[in-house]
């Protein structure tokens, strides 16, 4: 929120700039009110702190100018002052001021008085934007009313006429402004003859006003071809909060005939439906039965190829755990000689003082002989060395526990079973998880260069888009004969969609081999080393998020993999 301090005391408008920008608030600062004036006109601020007594133009009659001019919106004032005299305080709101903080004013209470301005504000604003809305929707109302094809007249107690559509307007020939204050029925109870095609509905509207509920008339009439037609009116009360009883009679009218027409061939067709209904229900229950087979075997290969990946990768993971185990277990022995020596150190010290305490007339040469033992102990562990090297080594410990957490649990998260729920997934998170499992298997055989931009999340399973990643980069890293690059983008692609672009400087796919990769159980690997169904999975799912995946290779130069995918709206 913006707030426009005006002061004239340079500490005070400091002060006060400090408090409000710590409670989160931007600040506008003037010295007078002759500034805050020129400025309110040209952009109005809706919380104002001013001081009483200023030169030029004091607080007061910036208050009295600023309740002069219809803004829109409204401007809360906060006056400062130091007076304390009830006729002075009458003065600050009789001015227009909504509030005052004394002087010299303490920060919870600022704090307390501009948390009430704010809320006076935003009251006064949401007013506003309800009142805009009730406005738009009294049009959207209008306009819809005036669409329909029912013809609806409305009539309060003297069966004047209040409001009228567009459809029973256009029937009358005559246009609706000019029926809005006529009479529907004269003295004597009769139509008006301007009126004679609103039937006789003189008693239903009566019923409406006396019962207070809605009323319901089937009228039967021949058209001008002799044809039986219908229609169905209904009376509706309409009620207003400071009125008791029924205000007005909203009477509603629409031609049923051919909807009564419908229905009778509706009920014939119905008759048919039932029966063709009854085989397709015998159909899907076999149906149903086929597809839940289908996906739990669907959902064991996914997992079956998941953990065929997780055994590849298990000897990788191993390594990449034992190394920051091994330096921890390392630093923690170095630091169990640390704390000997300084045990040590410590109980030299403790001599000393117990010499101190209990031989207050020891001689100087003795303590002095202490002093130096210690010196020269000091001196041989280098203790600011230790202490410097402890909190070193610490935090390397610290370091390698997290990485191996993390690989815990990134491994845990990848090779979990089961579909998770459908959520906003982060691309970029599940990148840096799968290369965080998959380390050690591309480490070797491959430089991995990241670019991952700023892109929206997408819906989807995070642990099956992960699975694809990382058949992507397995694969890429097998295609790669002894030292390359992988290469991992991630931009925005059009309009609400993302792209993740995978290439490698491997040994390529030959150009009959691209239409066959996502065939289930192709594969170009030794017998053994390769399921064929890596791919074939990662585009199933690629699909299941209504995603496409496309791949571009050249033998001798390395494949590149596109993944698109819709953005979260």
């Amino acid at each position: 929120m913006e707030i426009l301090i005006v002061e004239d005391d340079f500490i005070s408008r400091n002060l006060l700039k400090r408090m409000l920008m710590e409670m989160g608030h931007q600040v506008v600062e003037t010295e007078n009110g002759r500034q805050a004036w020129e400025l309110l006109l040209k952009r109005p601020i809706y919380l104002v702190i001013a001081d009483w007594m200023m030169p030029e133009m004091d607080g007061l009659e910036l208050c009295r100018n600023i309740r002069r001019v219809a803004f829109d919106g409204y401007i809360y004032i906060v006056v400062l002052t130091s007076k304390d005299r009830r006729k002075d305080l009458m003065e600050v709101f009789q001015a227009g001021a909504d509030d005052y903080i004394p002087k010299p004013f303490d920060p919870e209470e600022l704090k307390a008085r501009v948390s009430t301005g704010l809320r006076v504000v935003d009251l006064e604003a949401r007013h506003k934007k309800m009142q805009n809305i009730l406005l738009e929707s009294r049009n959207k109302l209008r306009t819809v009313i005036d669409a329909l094809q029912e013809e609806i007249i409305a009539l309060d107690r003297d069966y004047t006429i209040v409001s009228v559509n567009k459809a029973f307007a256009q029937r009358l020939g005559v246009k609706a402004e000019e029926m809005i204050g006529q009479r529907c029925f004269d003295d004597d109870g009769e139509t008006c003859v301007a009126h004679s095609s609103l039937l006789d509905l003189r008693p239903l509207v009566d019923a409406v006003f006396e019962k207070g509920s809605a009323q319901h008339l089937l009228y039967t009439y021949r058209d001008e071809q002799g044809a039986i037609s219908y229609k169905q009116i209904e009376g509706l009360p309409i009620t207003q909060q400071d009125q008791a009883g029924v205000a007005q009679a909203l009477i509603v009218s629409k031609d049923i005939t051919d909807d009564r027409r419908k229905t009778s061939e509706i009920i014939t067709l119905n008759e048919k439906v039932q029966d063709i209904a009854a085989e397709v229900v015998a159909k899907n229950e076999s149906l149903d039965s086929a597809l839940k087979r289908l996906e739990t075997t669907q959902a064991q290969m996914v997992q079956s190829e998941k953990m065929a990946i997780v055994g590849q990768l298990a000897a990788g993971v191993a390594h990449e755990i034992n190394n920051p185990t091994g330096f921890v277990s390392l630093n923690l022995k170095t630091l169990g000689g640390y704390l000997d020596n300084l045990r040590a150190l410590l109980a030299m010290h403790g001599e000393l003082l117990r010499l101190l305490q209990l031989s207050p007339t020891a001689k100087g040469n003795e303590i002095e002989v202490k002093i130096k033992a210690i010196e020269a102990f000091e001196k041989e562990i280098d203790a600011d060395f230790l202490l410097k090297d402890s909190q070193d080594l610490i935090r390397d410990c610290r370091d390698g526990t997290e990485r191996i957490k993390k690989i815990v649990l990134d491994l845990k998260d990848f090779a979990h079973p089961g579909e998770e729920a459908l959520q906003s997934t982060d691309i970029n998170k599940g990148l840096e998880s799968t290369l965080n499992v998959a380390h050690n298997e591309l480490k070797f055989k491959a430089t991995v260069q990241t670019e991952l931009g700023a892109i929206p999340f997408v819906q989807g399973y995070p642990q099956q888009l992960n699975q694809v990643f990382m058949n992507i980069l397995v694969n890429a890293a097998q295609a790669i004969e002894s030292r390359g690059e992988i290469r991992i983008k991630t931009q925005k692609a059009g309009k609400g969609f993302v792209e993740v672009i995978i290439s490698d400087t491997g040994c390529g796919i030959p150009e009959e081999n691209i239409s066959r990769i996502f065939d289930p159980f192709f594969t170009t690997k030794e017998l053994g080393k390769g399921t064929g169904l890596g791919l074939n999975i990662a585009n199933n799912i690629i699909k299941k998020h209504n995603g496409v995946i496309d791949v571009k290779s050249q033998v001798g130069q390395g494949t590149t993999f596109t993944i698109r995918l819709p953005a979260e709206t």
